[in-house]
């Protein structure tokens, strides 16, 4: 049955609309069942023969449709079909036609991009399509519809049409995903179910175009991962990441419509753009080319050679860097791309000195952006439009925009988060009015200050959702870009985001279970959908507490013994559902199922258990038990990477999953976990908890237990599910600039608990997670009172973004996720009370608090 609170799935479909396909997916899933996916097409795919007006059948017996691509449209149109017809043999053993004549089949799939395609042309000339002006001029943009007696001797044809190359590539690669081919199919070796027949149901014209315009992801700090693989597994003639990677990671992208990349660019990996092969599969795919933060004009300076080129400071060998820019500006020029514009340090380095102040800097800068859109006017194409610019003010290149500096109005502002997840800053009510708007740099994976994480992905979808769909709301529109580092075992955070930019508005609250319910169906069967998604929800909620990369001695021993049991306890819970759902796994999926869930969910839980083990080691507790589990867990999660890197999928992952070797040797296999031996032991009298902590025998309860809500208007406090350490985490929507209330409105959205009181000073303590304020100027509070008294103003600690990701606030917030405000409750008496926590300023989220 279809969700009510969904649009009728027969009405003609405008962009920017949810989808939640009614298909039998693959193995066998039931038509109906919600799955978020990146296209809002109404498409159904049936097991059987299809004779009627609405629908075609591909393959069923003798019986084969054919794929039609005119030889006029773009590579990427004819690319797409050849894999879709590659994906109808991986599900039937039958594999359609793919020709430029439509005489081939009596039931076609017709593909064309508009104003491209003859096919098309006629078919509009012929008044067999109409009404295509709601098509024209969008951006990526699909129509989908069955025509009956297309051309002579055609019976029927399902007929895709895109406004441009990307359009109509994506409205293929939605076919290949309802027919039941996984976007993971072989970055994950997700096997597809077998069907006997194939046919596709349209019942109306359906529509549908991205809300973000440029998606997509930074592969980064591969040296550990995906470098080694390339150059060693995958790619061992080339001993790099080179064009037949790169292959790989543009048909992934297609399949999940993304568009836009920013490639490996650590000194071990050959620079993108110095393969010409490279360039050419980009264009091939649709893909838009991009660099990073530190590499402006699509340079990657890391093998700058200062010895022979001179200095890499624009003050002081301006004509070296000049010459650099503008001979890649020249080879580079008929590229669609979006030319990152600035300049930092070689590499990720700040900005070399001089100048030294300010003003300087500012000054500098303001040259730089001079010659090198200089650069760009002359010798890039305009085929593509106006030349796309951003600029990304990306550490310490934030507080030099912050202090004045002119960023041309066409250029889009890509904000920054802390490295942790948490967006610095957004777009003022001035800067929304740029003409080229603004965008995010967001991280799933991080190498720095103050610890890395680059080992398994435990950032939640619903932090994920969160954040970025706050960007959503407060104009960040134009350009969404993620750190996915070795891009495995990132898999489950890039599908969500390929779904969420594709469509902010589509997952109300993040709807965490839901997405992850319809991923475990799409890429595992409904059998396991619901205990998947279970598992996965304990996952990212004991991630949210503690990544394994971030577990130390120190942590574990702040732990209460109550908050170390209650981990301990749910640590072994959820590997214990992990261990029955892999041997439930049918074999041929069981490769899949450890490359997207139980790998990661060992590691988590035997990470987390042997820190806790360890922390009763130091407190002299059962000690040689402990001991012993601690080499029995070492053992098994080394035994888990040589798995992974030698008998997953025959070998094919062979030196792509980090070990948990230390030391000194940065190029070694290292999950940067900070592992307790080795490390000297601690004093038991060292084993206390956090400073900032209420006093023992306290309890904390989570903030979605509020006695009441009070809500006046349509903002209001909601429950985020796997948001937050208590995966319920309570945010202020919506989040935007408009949100906001003076500190004594009444009016203001509010939550309100309970609580028995004792005669006397008394205080409060809520947790908060770590976000900053929406933009300069802004601040980020709330106003709590107690049965109606003057409110005391309560501002999150470390939001106002003063404080560096290294300072003491921010080190430990990004690592708990969560920072701790005391709130004084000064001359209570005796009885009962009630504590009111109302909204001020947007942006805030509570996920716990403790009451006397």
């Amino acid at each position: 049955m279809r969700d009510p609170t969904l649009r009728n799935a027969n009405a003609f479909r405008p962009a920017s609309r949810l989808l939640v396909e009614r298909r039998a997916l693959a193995f066998g899933i039931i038509a109906g069942l919600p799955l978020l996916a990146a296209a809002a097409l109404n498409c159904e795919i049936l097991d059987k023969p299809l004779d009627g007006a609405d629908g075609i059948t591909l393959v069923a017996g003798k019986v084969r449709a054919a794929l039609v691509v005119a030889d006029q449209d773009e590579p990427v149109v004819h690319l797409a079909a050849n894999l879709l017809a590659d994906d109808v043999q991986r599900v039937s053993g039958q594999r359609p036609v793919v020709t430029n004549t439509p005489a081939a089949a009596p039931q076609l799939v017709i593909a064309g991009t508009l104003g491209q395609s003859p096919l098309i042309q006629t078919l509009v000339a012929d008044g067999k399509l109409k009404d295509l002006d709601t098509l024209r001029g969008r951006w990526e943009a699909t129509r989908m519809e069955m025509v009956e007696q297309p051309f002579p001797g055609v019976a029927r044809a399902l007929v895709i049409v895109g406004s441009d190359r990307r359009g109509t590539a994506y409205g293929l690669m939605h076919l290949s995903e309802v027919i039941g081919v996984s976007p993971w199919y072989w970055w994950a070796d997700v096997p597809p179910r077998h069907r006997e027949a194939l046919a596709i149901r349209v019942p109306t014209p359906q529509m549908d175009a991205p809300d973000v315009k440029y998606r997509g992801f930074f592969i980064n700090d591969e040296d550990w991962g995906l470098f080694p693989w390339a150059s060693k597994t995958f790619d061992p003639e080339f001993k790099n990441i080179g064009p037949k990677t790169y292959a790989r990671v543009f048909e992934l992208m297609l399949r999940l419509r993304l568009n836009y990349l920013w490639p490996a660019m650590h000194a071990c990996s050959t620079e993108f753009g110095s393969v010409p092969e490279n360039v050419a599969l980009a264009d091939q795919f649709g893909i838009v080319a991009g660099s990073s933060h530190c590499e402006p004009m699509l340079c990657n300076n890391v093998h700058w050679n200062e010895k022979a080129r001179g200095l890499w400071n624009y003050s002081l060998n301006r004509d070296a860097i000049h010459s650099y820019w503008e001979d890649n500006v020249k080879a580079r020029g008929s590229e669609e791309a979006v030319w990152t514009i600035g300049i930092r340090g070689i590499h990720d380095a700040g900005m070399e000195r001089p100048p030294n102040d300010l003003p300087g800097r500012i000054k500098l800068m303001s040259e730089v952006f001079r010659d090198q859109r200089e650069l760009l006017d002359r010798y890039v194409t305009r085929k593509w439009g106006p030349v796309a610019q951003c600029f990304v003010p990306y550490k310490e290149v934030l507080p030099i925009y912050d202090a004045g500096l002119p960023v041309p109005d066409d250029v889009t502002l890509v904000w920054g988060d802390d490295n942790f997840g948490y967006l610095r800053r957004l777009s003022s009510s001035a800067e929304r009015r740029r003409l080229g708007g603004a965008g995010v740099y967001w991280h799933l994976s991080y190498y720095g200050g103050p610890h890395s994480y680059t080992w398994i992905n435990t950032t939640a979808p619903a932090l994920m959702w969160e954040e970025l769909h706050k960007a959503w709301e407060n104009d960040a529109r134009t350009i969404w870009v993620i750190n996915v580092g070795d891009l495995k075992p990132m898999e489950i955070g890039i599908d969500y985001f390929s779904r969420l930019a594709w469509h902010p508005d589509g997952l109300p609250l993040g709807m965490q279970r839901r997405f992850l319910t319809g991923f475990a169906v799409a890429n595992f069967g409904e059998k396991f959908a619901a205990p998947m998604a279970e598992l996965l929800m304990e996952f990212y909620r004991l991630g949210t507490i503690r990544k394994p990369e971030l577990m130390e001695r120190e942590w574990a021993l702040s732990l209460t013994p109550e908050e170390a049991k209650q981990l301990a306890d749910d640590y072994q819970k959820m590997l214990d559902r992990e261990r029955v759902l892999a041997d439930a796994m049918p074999h041929e999926a069981r490769d899949a199922f450890t490359e997207l869930v139980g790998f990661s969910v060992q590691v988590l839980g035997e990470t987390g258990q042997i820190f806790l083990a360890d922390r009763h080691v130091q407190r002299g507790e059962n000690v040689s038990a402990n001991a012993e589990q601690i080499n029995r867990l070492r053992g098994d999660l080394e035994r888990q990477v040589r798995n992974y890197n030698t008998n997953l999928a025959g070998g094919k992952w062979n030196y792509i999953m980090p070990g948990l070797v230390t030391g000194k040797n940065l190029m070694a296999w290292n999950s940067q976990v900070r592992w307790p031996w080795g490390e000297k032991s601690a004093s038991p009298t060292n084993a206390v908890a956090k400073g900032n902590s209420p006093a023992a025998g306290m309890h904390w309860r989570d903030a979605a237990t509020a006695d009441r809500q009070i809500a006046t208007g349509p903002a209001r406090w909601s429950a985020v599910e796997g948001l937050g350490p208590s995966g319920r985490a309570m945010a202020l929507q919506p989040a935007n600039l408009a949100a906001s209330w003076p500190e004594d409105d009444a009016a203001a959205p509010a939550l309100e608990f309970d609580f028995d009181g004792k005669t006397g000073d008394a205080e409060a303590w809520v947790d908060f997670l770590p976000t900053f304020r929406l933009c300069p100027g802004m601040k980020l509070r709330v106003a709590v009172s107690v049965d109606g008294a003057a409110p005391a103003m309560i501002e999150v600690p470390g939001s106002s973004g003063a404080e560096n990701e290294n300072g003491r606030v921010r080190s430990e917030a990004v690592q708990d996720n969560y920072v701790r405000a005391k709130v004084p409750l000064p001359a209570l008496v005796a009885g009962r009370h009630t504590l009111k926590i109302r909204a001020v300023d947007p942006g805030v989220v509570i996920d716990r608090l403790v009451l006397p």
